[in-house]
């Protein structure tokens, strides 16, 4: 479930989460769209809708969306777009009947709860024909030939874990939506997008100098600040090339 702590952390990335997240890329949710028409899914429980960003532009569509998220900083954040049904709830505990909706959709979300597995059942339960979530399919790179530079996080990390601060930023969403997928199989995994992305290394530290990941809402922000700019002087201007592979993964309900 997502814990107090969880919800309290997200209440603060509220006020920087649109800044500092890109949008859904618009292949990715076109293709979501056609999915869900595909399977003809139109009431929707979208598990953990944050500020509304997905929800918004699926409401716009015409289909009929209900979010449902632990952070009442990010309700609060969807609700001030003008987006309709949204309920304050906990993941593992949802306030809805036995097959409400047609499907419940996790977009990037399942990787936070502390127990993925009784989300799944839970959205399973409120829903007819399952749990469909979006996720990063990106193959790793397993060229041995190529010599591994550290990525911003790893640099950030060693730096953290210097400062006293050992556990932070260990694995990641991708990491953990792999787990995921080991875990509980689904029955379906169909590529919405697939695209190379080039980048400069220092995005990624520009978004934790804005505190906008929890892991490191528990670091004193001057210890912070500065982890940043010693691995923003490591990383220079380089930039990084990678694809970017978004998927819709299906459970069915049993």
């Amino acid at each position: 479930m997502a814990t107090r702590s969880v919800s309290r952390d997200f209440d603060q990335l509220s006020t920087v989460y649109d800044e500092t997240r890109q949008p859904l890329d618009p292949a990715t949710l076109e293709n979501l769209y056609r999915f869900l028409l595909d399977h003809q899914w139109s009431a929707v429980l979208e598990v953990g809708v944050g500020t509304g960003r997905i929800s918004q532009p699926l409401v716009e569509r015409g289909l009929q969306v209900v979010g449902v998220d632990a952070s009442r900083g990010m309700i609060a954040r969807a609700r001030a777009k003008g987006i309709p049904n949204l309920v304050q709830g906990n993941a593992v505990r949802l306030p809805f009947r036995d097959r409400a909706f047609d499907v419940a959709l996790f977009v990037h979300v399942l990787h936070v709860l502390d127990d993925p597995g009784a989300g799944l059942r839970e959205a399973a339960r409120v829903s007819r024909a399952g749990v469909l979530a979006i996720m990063d399919r990106a193959p790793e790179d397993s060229d041995p030939a190529r010599p591994h530079e550290p990525t911003p996080r790893e640099l950030l990390r060693g730096i953290l874990t210097e400062a006293g601060y050992p556990d932070l930023l260990r694995g990641g969403p991708r990491v953990k939506e792999r787990a995921i997928l080991r875990q509980f199989p689904p029955k379906e995994i169909r590529t919405l997008s697939d695209r190379e992305v080039t980048e400069p290394l220092a995005k990624y530290l520009d978004v934790l100098e804005k505190r906008a990941y929890r892991h490191v809402l528990k670091v004193p922000p001057e210890v912070l600040a500065h982890a940043v700019a010693v691995a923003r002087e490591r990383v220079g201007a380089r930039t990084v090339t990678y694809r970017r592979v978004e998927a819709a993964v299906w459970w069915p309900t049993p």
